[in-house]
């Protein structure tokens, strides 16, 4: 009697796949993610390696920050209203915004890992409040299918945005949150801010 193979059973993972997460279960991934990417660049000895893993920060960032700004916030304020935890988030986006630009602008100067210091303090912050009090009221406030939907939508436009150079994105950005504007407006002016070469680190 030739017996069947039972195939053995798969273990399910505990972190839904990319592919699969909502909304919120993305956000918290891109979290962890750019955790990784802040210890990786404190920890990174020399200029070329401390480049490349703040350029894969910095698009990381301006990404997340399309996907909450553009989409999921616009879902939140929708199912709950303007909340101050909203209205909180939308400001802190700003201040990060405030600080990479300041980072990028010193990545070649003498206070540049200073800088990418204070910046991985406040983003840190943001995150914290977002999952500890924000996250929770959002996922009572919208069902999980909602949060599935967003979830695919704000993956389509994250694979966009990482295809972009941050640059151009985080300068309009910053310039509307300078002319007060929390929220993304396509159509609202800006105050332009120039893209100067970044200053040279003294020689060691």
């Amino acid at each position: 009697m030739v017996q069947k193979k039972v195939p053995s059973p798969r273990l399910k993972s505990k972190h839904p796949t990319t592919a699969r997460a909502d909304a919120i279960a993305l956000l918290k991934k891109q979290h962890v993610e750019v955790a990784q990417l802040f210890k990786r660049l404190e920890r990174a000895s020399g200029r070329s390696a401390q480049a490349k893993l703040f350029e894969k920060l910095a698009s990381m960032l301006v990404g997340h920050d399309a996907i909450e700004r553009e989409i999921f916030y616009p879902a939140c304020e929708k199912a709950m209203g303007r909340t101050d935890l909203l209205s909180e988030a939308l400001v802190e986006h700003g201040v990060v915004e405030f600080s990479l630009y300041q980072a990028d602008e010193a990545r070649m100067a003498d206070d540049f890992s200073a800088k990418c210091q204070v910046l991985s303090e406040i983003v840190a912050h943001h995150v914290k409040e977002e999952q500890d009090d924000f996250f929770p009221k959002v996922e009572k406030a919208i069902d999980k299918k909602q949060l599935q939907r967003l979830g695919a939508q704000m993956r389509a436009r994250f694979e966009k945005a990482m295809t972009e150079d941050f640059r151009a994105p985080l300068r309009r950005n910053l310039g509307q949150v300078l002319t007060g504007t929390l929220k993304p407006a396509p159509g609202k002016p800006t105050i332009r801010l120039k893209d100067s070469k970044p200053k040279r680190r003294n020689a060691a």
